[in-house]
């Protein structure tokens, strides 16, 4: 039997150092067009933080607005726990910046990057090669760099924010050298 397979090659492998990146971003501080920076991976990894990086695919779309306020909403949440949450999609920081001023966005707390290029979501393996946009990509990686978990959701089907949290939470204690058993929720026993 024959199979006409068509197979992707990323960099992203879970439990292996995440793919680096640099991207243009709009960030949480400033007015206007001072607004525009820059979001490094090392340097974040410098800083000792986790990164949660999501990948959405376009803005002004319907979905999207919905995965990216929740996040935002947790933003505070996130800080607490050391991580740094950076939104990303195939769309330019001029694009970026007209949405969140934007009525159906609103201003972000975090940070909202430009992979315009396509390298870094292509380096993670969830850029539509077709339509020229990212999948809905999440990653969450240590300060040691290292990938701790994937989850890539294809469609419109909305990922669940507060399970993006708990899976954070999850390796921050793994890293503590807690066993995590299956089904575990802050303030649960270990095993």
């Amino acid at each position: 039997m024959k199979f006409d397979n068509e197979f992707y090659v990323t960099g992203a492998k879970v439990g292996k150092p995440a793919p680096k990146f640099e991207m243009e971003a709009i960030m949480p501080e400033g007015e206007g067009l001072d607004r525009f920076g820059t979001v490094n991976l090392d340097d974040l990894l410098e800083q000792g933080k986790w990164v949660v990086l999501y990948f959405y695919p376009l803005d002004f779309t319907f979905v999207c607005p919905t995965e990216i306020q929740k996040f935002n909403a947790l933003n505070k949440t996130f800080e607490e726990k050391g991580a740094v949450l950076v939104a990303a999609s195939t769309d330019s920081c001029h694009s970026h910046l007209a949405w969140q001023d934007h009525s159906s966005l609103g201003r972000l707390n975090h940070i909202h990057a430009s992979d315009n290029n396509h390298e870094v979501s292509e380096a993670y393996g969830i850029l539509d090669d077709e339509k020229g946009v990212a999948w809905r990509g999440t990653f969450v990686i240590n300060p040691e760099g290292i990938l701790k978990a994937a989850y890539v959701n294809h469609g419109e089907g909305g990922r669940n924010v507060e399970e993006v949290l708990r899976t954070l939470e999850v390796f921050q204690n793994e890293a503590k050298g807690e066993m995590v058993p299956c089904g575990w929720f802050p303030g649960e026993d270990f095993l």
